[in-house]
């Protein structure tokens, strides 16, 4: 699901210059005290040190007990610690706080993907693709349709997958996994339609070369077998589709 959908949204600022000042005013300073431990701990986040980062999240909220952001990215960083029940909890506390933010719906709803909670996530990225904020609703339906498949429901997925390139026609991984959906469903045409419109816009990669070729083996052309078969063992021999291609090749 589209590079894990995480995206930081806050510039990081100077401790320095903003500490002194809101220091005067009461509850002005607790929230903007509360805006630079969040803003430290997302740089300490970026700089892969989420120890620390998530010491930062927990001071913010020590600030403000009530500041969204801060639950947001403590979520975040307790699960990628793998403290899931915290992090349920930080999630769903930013979203009492901040109910429309589509960021944070959109990871929240990747939680709760990643967690088999298929029907909750659905619901949070269809708000989302509907919500006037988001700027990219088609990412929203990619986002469903990919978690639909994690779910096993391939026309859930493919009505999701239709929906994000009625928006955008130019969605890689929606394109790719229309492919794969119609080679499954025996509708190779198709497939071998999406397929190509993948291949213009992004570079040939195992799965996608190895895809080509039972394409192409169900309809039957053998100089697009052999072009995609070149190409994945010359440039990809290593890998388990090159590996998958010589024995299916073998067993001719």
């Amino acid at each position: 699901m589209q590079g894990r959908w995480w995206w930081w949204g806050l510039m990081v600022v100077s401790l320095a210059g903003c500490g002194q000042s809101s220091l005067r005013n009461g509850a002005e300073s607790k929230e903007s005290l509360a805006q630079i431990y969040t803003n430290l701990g997302l740089a300490y986040m970026q700089q892969g040190d989420n120890g620390i980062a998530l010491e930062k999240f927990l001071k913010a909220l020590e600030q403000d007990a009530d500041y969204a952001d801060a639950h947001h990215y403590a979520a975040s960083a307790y699960q990628q610690q793998g403290q899931l029940e915290k992090a349920d909890q930080h999630y769903r506390r930013a979203l009492r706080l901040d109910a429309e933010n589509p960021m944070l719906q959109n990871n929240y709803g990747t939680f709760l993907c990643d967690r088999n909670q298929y029907p909750d996530a659905e619901k949070l990225f269809l708000e989302i693709a509907k919500n006037p904020r988001y700027a990219t609703p088609e990412l929203a339906y990619e986002n469903a349709g990919l978690c639909a498949l994690r779910q096993g429901d391939a026309q859930k997925a493919e009505r999701h997958f239709r929906a994000a390139l009625g928006i955008n026609s130019k969605l890689p991984s929606a394109l790719y996994q229309m492919a794969l959906l119609m080679y499954d469903a025996e509708q190779p045409l198709a497939a071998r339609a999406y397929l190509q419109r993948y291949s213009e816009l992004t570079a040939p990669a195992p799965r996608s070369l190895w895809l080509g070729i039972k394409i192409e083996r169900k309809l039957g052309d053998a100089q697009a077998i052999a072009s995609y078969a070149a190409r994945l063992k010359g440039d990809f021999p290593n890998t388990e589709e090159a590996r998958l291609l010589r024995e299916s090749e073998k067993n001719k």
